[in-house]
């Protein structure tokens, strides 16, 4: 058999909550520098008004940092039968979310958030553009230090292929059965 190596990534959209989250941080760091500026033009000790100059610079470098780590991407990579999910933060720190051996999944499928509901696991792990998007697929396996994970993600045809090659049969016939 020929080996299988196959790269996805999938960029998250913009929500309200962030875009809420950016404005907030950005009129929280405005109000901070001004803040400071009063305290420079207030006629204290220079010591202090040298700090406030240097806390004001520092915040607006925070809250760039704090912006930008909001820009969230998700990368597979499918190698044989396992996939690594790593999540990319600002394109400037990747972080392994978790690894997947595809014979020990437990569930796989199309996802349908209303057949989840209520349904208890350790973690849920939406790796994904949107939990909202339609090519959304599941999978539940056990993960050591977490326990039962359900992990929530994009896949287009192409992995679709890699994965059906590795998936237990039970697994493959419930998940692609012809409706």
């Amino acid at each position: 058999m020929q080996d299988v190596f196959i790269e996805y990534m999938v960029k998250q959209q913009k929500t309200i909550k962030t875009a809420i989250l950016k404005i907030l941080i950005a009129v929280g760091t405005i109000i901070f520098a001004l803040a400071m500026f009063a305290l420079v033009f207030s006629q204290v000790l220079w010591v202090f008004s040298f700090l406030a100059v240097i806390l004001a610079v520092a915040s607006f470098f925070g809250a760039y940092f704090l912006v930008t780590s909001l820009n969230l991407e998700f990368e597979y990579s499918i190698t044989n039968g396992e996939m690594d999910v790593d999540k990319i933060i600002a394109q400037r720190k990747r972080q392994r979310l978790m690894s997947i051996k595809w014979r020990n999944v437990e569930g796989f499928g199309k996802y349908k958030p209303s057949e989840h509901i209520g349904k208890s696991r350790a973690q849920k792990i939406f790796a994904c553009d949107s939990p909202k998007s339609d090519d959304l697929w599941y999978c539940i396996t056990r993960v050591p230090q977490k326990g039962q994970v359900l992990l929530v993600f994009n896949a287009n045809e192409k992995m679709l292929m890699a994965i059906k090659k590795y998936l237990p049969k039970p697994l493959l016939l419930a998940a692609f059965k012809k409706s």
